[in-house]
Formats: structure tokens, C-alpha cells, sequence
């Protein structure tokens, strides 16, 4: 497991956001006669993207609490994975600051994953605990990311293009974003639900999601996004890595066989695909997993790993890690875990009860209980979850 553990802090390391984000540094738009270079950050790397492409611009970065906060720039600290007063002052200011630019003006947008719950500027029609429900609602559903998001950009005055919106009626024409993409389907247009992209979902398609997964009342209550071909719509966005990336840096460094990336769909049925490979082989991607209600803290690669354990369960050869390349893995104070072969039969050796804690979404416990976990730390990275076996 030790072999994994040390892969898996080389790909973070291959992939850290600073290192992307100053190859890309040259694109950077260029203001007018007069005008300022505004920089705007939204996600859990726009530090270190930041960091990697600074010029002596303004720059307003919103981040996560255990994000660095680089000398020269206004940094604003938001919540995740569910927003909170911070996340909607941050919100506010992001379209304020927009709002403060001028025709002659250039903005460079740093955008990467975590930022629909990091910064949000709700409709006035609804309140933070609106959000919050709603949020909560879909983090629990199962549902995909792009669904999620669905809902989210039609609740947002921030998303959806809101971002584009606020910088264009303003007479913005010189724009670029630097996109770190930590989703599987929709690439730089869902990064962040998409604050500077035009959207092509309608208000029906929220709907019919609100309906399918009976969210709170208040996911009735959209607004249209930004739609393609709109004026609004004038922001160039290069995508700096994606959830390819992790399995292709594991992948170069170890001449690992790797899987179709980026995988997605529901966790379960990834884990059964994954027991019946053998070898070395590696992926990257974001799954789904549906919570029950009253779940304790938990995290979709936890869960994952302990699915594995059952799996590898009585083969002496057999490791398995899963891990957020950004060293978070859902709520809790772990990036990710690790088992092997003979995790399973400890787990139940020890009264651990493994089997009743998949079913009950408490994989935490018993992998914590092993000493299994990864702990929980800020990478600098963003490019979704590696996983990684040994068979």
C-alpha cells in the first residue's frame, strides 16, 4: 500500500495548479488604452492558480478556509461542500468587482472545482437556508454532477454565465478563463456551475430534475442561465488539466495500464468493474453514490475503498487506493483510503461490523478504526479522484 500512497503524491504533485497555471500565463488578455488587468478566482485552487499566473493585476480570489492566501490579492474565504453567509458575501463580490470594470479593462477568470458552494449570489426570492436545503438535497440525491449543477446555475444570479453577464453589461470585451475541470461530463462550461460560460440547460430541465429527485420547494424557484450564441457569451476558457490527467500522470511515471478515464456513474458498479481487473492498473474520475438519510460523515472513495476491500477480500497480493487529487474526500478529515487484501477479515475480526457500514454509508469508521484513511490535507491540485490497484 505504501507503493500506492507514494504514486499517489507524485500525480498531486505533477498536477499542482501553480505549475498548470504559469505555462498558460502568456494567454492572459491584455487591457485597453487606460485600462486595468482585473484578475477574479473562484474554486479550491484559484490561490495557486493565481500564484502561478500573477503579473502585478488586481486579483479578488474566493477559496476554501484552508486555502494559502497570496500577498497582493483580496482572498475571501467560502464554505464547501454546502454554502454558508461567507459563501454569499463572497458571491456578491465577485459580480461586485466585475461590476467595477470598464470597457478598456481585461479580466483573467482562475476557475477551478468547489466553487458552486465556495461563492453564491441566489435569486432574491431566496434565503441561505434555501440554498443550503437545496444543496443538501442534491449532495445526498446521487444524483450526477451535471445535475447538480442543472439546478444549481437556475438558482444562481453567479452562475450559469452570471459572471460573463455581470463583466459584459459593463463593456468587457477582453476576457479569458483558466480552468482546472474537476468533472466528468460538461468539461470547463460545468467547472463551478459554469459563472462565466453560457448554459445550455433550460429551466424545464431543472424542473424535471427538482421533480425527479423531490427537492426542497425552493429548487422550484429558477431563473434562466446564460444560453450559447447570446452576446454575454464572449469568454475564451482553456482547460488546464481534467480528470484524465491523474490517471495519465500515474500512468507516465509507473508505464501503469490505465483505464478508460474519466469514469463516472454510480460507485457500486465501478468498484464490481474494478474487481475483476488484474495487474497494475490506474484511473481517475468522479463517482456517484447515493447517502442514506441520517448517514454520518462520509466520502465517495472511502466508501469505494471499503467496496474494494470486499472485493480483494483473501488475495495477499491485492492493494487498492482512492483519493481526491484536491486531499478532500467528502466531509470528513480524509483525502481518501487505502485497503488490501486482508482489510475486510480485520475489519470483521475486530467487530467492525464492514458489510452493515457500506450499507449504512460509515465506511469512515471502519477504515479510521484500521488505520486506513488518508489524511485530509490542502494538495494544491484539482483534477477529481485517482484510484489505483495492485492485483
Amino acid at each position: 500500500m505504501r507503493q500506492l500512497l507514494a504514486l499517489y503524491d507524485e500525480v498531486v504533485h505533477a498536477l499542482d495548479a501553480r505549475a498548470l497555471a504559469r505555462a498558460a500565463a502568456a494567454k492572459a488578455p491584455r487591457p485597453g488604452p487606460g485600462g486595468r488587468l482585473a484578475i477574479l478566482g473562484l474554486g479550491k485552487v484559484a490561490a495557486e492558480l493565481y500564484e502561478g499566473v500573477r503579473d502585478g493585476g488586481e486579483a479578488l480570489l474566493v477559496v476554501p478556509k484552508d486555502a494559502p492566501a497570496p500577498a497582493r490579492a483580496t482572498v475571501l474565504r467560502g464554505s464547501h461542500p454546502l454554502p454558508d453567509a461567507d459563501s454569499l458575501a463572497s458571491g456578491e463580490a465577485l459580480l461586485a468587482a466585475a461590476g467595477a470594470l470598464g470597457r478598456h479593462d481585461a479580466a483573467l477568470l482562475l476557475i477551478s472545482g468547489g466553487g458552486s458552494a465556495l461563492a453564491e449570489a441566489p435569486h432574491a426570492d431566496l434565503s441561505l437556508e434555501d440554498v443550503r436545503a437545496v444543496n443538501e438535497a442534491l449532495l445526498n440525491s446521487g444524483a450526477p454532477i451535471e445535475e447538480m449543477n442543472c439546478v444549481r446555475a437556475h438558482l444562481s444570479r453567479l452562475k450559469g454565465g452570471g459572471l460573463a453577464r455581470a463583466l459584459h453589461a459593463r463593456g468587457v470585451t477582453r476576457a479569458r478563463a483558466l480552468v482546472a475541470v474537476d468533472v466528468p461530463i460538461g468539461g470547463v462550461r460545468a467547472v463551478s456551475s459554469g459563472p462565466a460560460i453560457a448554459d445550455s440547460t433550460t429551466c424545464a430541465d431543472a424542473l424535471a430534475l427538482v421533480r425527479k429527485y423531490s427537492l426542497p420547494g425552493a429548487a422550484a424557484r429558477v431563473r434562466e442561465t446564460l444560453k450559447p450564441g447570446e452576446p454575454a457569451d464572449f469568454i475564451e476558457h482553456e482547460a488546464l488539466c481534467d480528470l484524465r490527467s491523474p490517471a495519465q500522470e500515474a500512468a507516465r511515471r509507473r508505464g501503469l495500464r490505465m483505464l478508460d478515464s474519466p469514469v463516472h456513474g454510480e460507485v457500486e458498479a465501478f468498484a464490481e468493474a474494478l474487481g475483476t481487473e488484474r495487474g497494475f492498473v490506474c484511473a481517475s474520475g468522479e463517482l456517484e453514490v447515493r447517502v442514506p438519510r441520517n448517514a454520518p460523515p462520509g466520502g465517495r472513495d472511502q466508501h469505494l475503498a471499503l467496496l474494494m476491500a470486499r472485493n480483494l477480500r483473501g488475495d495477499g497480493g491485492a492493494a487498492f487506493l482512492a483519493a481526491g487529487t484536491d486531499g478532500r474526500d467528502g466531509p470528513t478529515a480524509a483525502a481518501g483510503a487505502m485497503v488490501d487484501g486482508f482489510t475486510w477479515e480485520e475489519a470483521e475480526r475486530r467487530g467492525l461490523h464492514p458489510a452493515r457500514a457500506l450499507a449504512e454509508f460509515d465506511a469512515a469508521r471502519v477504515l479510521g478504526a484500521l488505520g486506513l484513511l488518508i489524511p485530509e490535507r490542502h494538495t494544491g491540485a484539482h483534477a477529481g479522484d485517482l484510484f489505483l490497484l495492485r492485483r
